[in-house]
């Protein structure tokens, strides 16, 4: 595998981490500026699924960077859940009509990671 895909592992791993350890800090005030406010079960739900998925997802892509066996198969992870995660946003934007300055940065990150991985798929197959 090229430098490129092994950036591309790294940098969206930190990218989890970053955002799961906010999560699991902070989670209303992360999720504030999309109109997420929590009661304290709620915030407990935020801080499990969005804080330790993100969490664990950077586990296994930081794993997988190291691991040059395991360097394709996250690479589709980190195409396969960003372009999910981006496709259910636009959807999301699309049936309500809502946009905010969040979810712009969240889908130049999403895009940029879904196409980052395709291009680093394409050199190892290309």
């Amino acid at each position: 595998m090229n430098r490129f895909g092994v950036a591309v592992l790294v940098l969206a791993g930190l990218g989890f981490l970053g955002f799961g350890l906010a999560i699991v800090a902070a989670p209303a005030a992360v999720l504030a500026p999309v109109g997420i406010f929590g009661s304290a079960p709620g915030l407990v739900e935020l801080r499990a699924f969005y804080g330790g998925l993100e969490l664990g997802l950077a586990a296994f892509l930081l794993a997988c960077a190291a691991r040059p066996a395991w360097r394709e198969p996250g690479l589709w992870l980190v195409a396969l859940s960003n372009g999910g995660i981006a496709a259910a946003r636009l959807l999301g934007i699309g049936l309500s009509g809502e946009f905010t300055g969040f979810f712009a940065g969240a889908l130049v990150w999403e895009i940029g990671f879904t196409l980052a991985a395709i291009a680093a798929l394409r050199r190892k197959t290309g």
